[in-house]
């Protein structure tokens, strides 16, 4: 029952969807792809509004919530009642971020199934007018899957035979790190634009004092803001390089989306996550 509803409201949308892209673009998975990122990120920008909105609700929230830590310590029953209390009072409800988020990976996870299916060659699950439309007249589908410099099956690993600098394997290891760069910028960027960009971590003068809740938030989220970019290179390199191409342009449109969100900040804080560059220069004349 799980995978019928599955695949009717997830998987076979977003499989007729991205065929229907490769069609209308001229048989072309590479640009079916991207375009299939622009086309998710436009469908989830409320969703990432709502989430946002959350995000900088629980910052404003954070002065009270440590008066709270401090007040109730000792009591934890009483620390949780006035937490949802404080919650209630300014329409903040933590299980919203959580609901905002959970569509974003069933998405995601939904396109990655795509991807590797057509890849081998499964089109199951297509609708009847769209199935019509892609295999019109005998064509041949994802017969061409060359894009720019890739092949769309291939992977770094998959040249194992070869030197780890070999020419043929050099475009694949330039979207790995792409990819990998990509993604850490655009959660730089994230935290920047919702204004949750992390504190400098301080020693605790007590090492037996315990974290609160937050704090273990902002050490597990400054772990997976290196970690997560880190595992994903590595994936890109080993998995087909259309999923690599869909993972960095998702990437950059997560950047982009802000910009519909609120133009202004989104070009101040554009204009901050780069500044790195000149900073990086005057360290390397000093």
């Amino acid at each position: 029952m799980l995978s019928t509803l599955w695949k009717t409201l997830f998987f076979n949308p977003f499989l007729n969807i991205l065929l229907l892209l490769y069609v209308i673009l001229g048989q072309n998975l590479g640009l079916a792809v991207i375009a299939m990122a622009v086309v998710i990120r436009l469908l989830l920008l409320p969703s990432t509004k709502k989430q946002m909105e959350m995000t900088q609700k629980m910052a404003k929230l954070k002065p009270e919530l440590d008066k709270l830590q401090k007040k109730f310590k000792n009591n934890k029953e009483k620390l949780a009642a006035e937490q949802m209390k404080l919650y209630k009072d300014v329409g903040y409800n933590p299980i919203g971020c959580v609901s905002s988020f959970l569509p974003q990976i069933l998405i995601l996870a939904a396109i990655f199934g795509v991807i590797r299916t057509i890849n081998d060659g499964n089109f199951e699950g297509l609708y009847g007018p769209v199935h019509d439309l892609v295999f019109a007249n005998g064509k041949e589908v994802l017969k061409n899957l060359k894009f720019l410099w890739w092949d769309l099956n291939g992977s770094y690993t998959a040249f194992e035979n070869m030197s780890l600098w070999a020419n043929e394997r050099l475009p694949y290891l330039f979207l790995g790190l792409a990819v990998g760069v990509v993604q850490y910028i655009s959660t730089v960027f994230m935290q920047k634009f919702q204004g949750t960009a992390l504190p400098k971590k301080e020693n605790k003068g007590n090492k037996d004092e315990a974290m609160s809740p937050e704090e273990m938030q902002q050490q597990m989220t400054r772990s997976m803001s290196t970690i997560f970019p880190i595992l994903t290179a590595y994936l890109t390199l080993s998995q087909p390089a259309v999923l690599g191409i869909y993972w960095f342009a998702q990437s950059l449109m997560f950047i982009v989306q802000y910009y519909f969100i609120d133009k202004e900040k989104f070009i101040k804080t554009l204009k901050d996550v780069l500044s790195f560059i000149p900073k990086l220069n005057e360290s390397k004349t000093a």
